[in-house]
């Protein structure tokens, strides 16, 4: 059940564009009228551009669902401004190294 209500949007969009086409476009276009013959085209059109919105939004709708799951990474505190945080912390400093004599 939690698959279909994540798609209900594209579910109810594929369903309507298809009963729009069975029962609008198709006669429309079949029909002896001319201006039903005009009307059905431009419907068709309409219904093109609604699809491609529908699926535009739905890619985009995607990317933003993929920020919201992937958090975004907290600054190191360590590091100055500037520095990446994605990147490991590196240590500038040397430790002074004193020879032993024998």
């Amino acid at each position: 059940m939690e698959k279909l209500s994540k798609y209900k949007t594209q579910i109810f969009n594929i369903i309507t564009i298809f009963l729009i086409l069975e029962f609008v476009i198709y006669p429309g276009l079949t029909h002896a009228n001319t201006v039903a013959n005009i009307l059905a085209g431009v419907g068709l059109l309409l219904l093109i551009v609604w699809g491609g919105l529908a699926l535009y939004t739905y890619v985009k709708g995607n990317e933003v669902t993929k920020e919201i799951i992937e958090p975004k990474k907290k600054s190191n505190h360590k590091q100055f401004d500037g520095v990446k945080s994605d990147e490991p912390f590196v240590k500038t400093r040397k430790k002074s190294t004193t020879k032993k004599t024998k």
